[in-house]
């Protein structure tokens, strides 16, 4: 599959949305594929996407994770100075909570790959970069 044609970064509200078979995520999620465009997945976000989700609904993330458009963006000792630049760097420190480090990672690989990012938290996303691309779930 070609990366020419950009793509989407999943946070974990929209991973969990797509576990939970929610249109929107789906539907996003499909559409990239029929158009060989790709969706980033952090890998620190999945915990909290697992949380977030019955354990019914597993099996459908995990679907998510299989699929041939999904990539994954690694937490990685290489990573963490520019983390903790962006956590630092954070405009509404009382927006961060607890899934500040997975929100940071949602941020970085947006800037790295140059992609929006598909979110149920504009306002932890924004408070580390007001100007980030951004999609909400409805």
């Amino acid at each position: 599959m070609s990366q020419a044609f950009g793509g989407w970064v999943l946070d974990h509200h929209a991973i969990a949305a797509w576990a939970r078979v929610e249109p929107y995520a789906q539907s996003l999620v499909w559409s990239a594929m029929e158009v060989g465009m790709a969706v980033a997945v952090p890998v620190s976000a999945l915990p909290l996407a697992f949380a977030a989700t019955r354990e019914p609904d597993h099996d459908v993330l995990r679907a998510l994770l299989e699929l041939p458009v999904t990539l994954y963006d690694p937490l990685t000792q290489a990573d963490a100075p520019e983390l903790g630049r962006i956590l630092a760097n954070a405009t509404d420190p009382a927006a961060l909570v607890s899934d500040a480090l997975a929100v940071a990672c949602v941020v970085h690989s947006a800037h790295r790959r140059g992609w929006p990012v598909l979110t149920g938290s504009a306002a932890a996303l924004r408070a580390l970069d007001p100007d980030l691309a951004l999609d909400e779930l409805p």
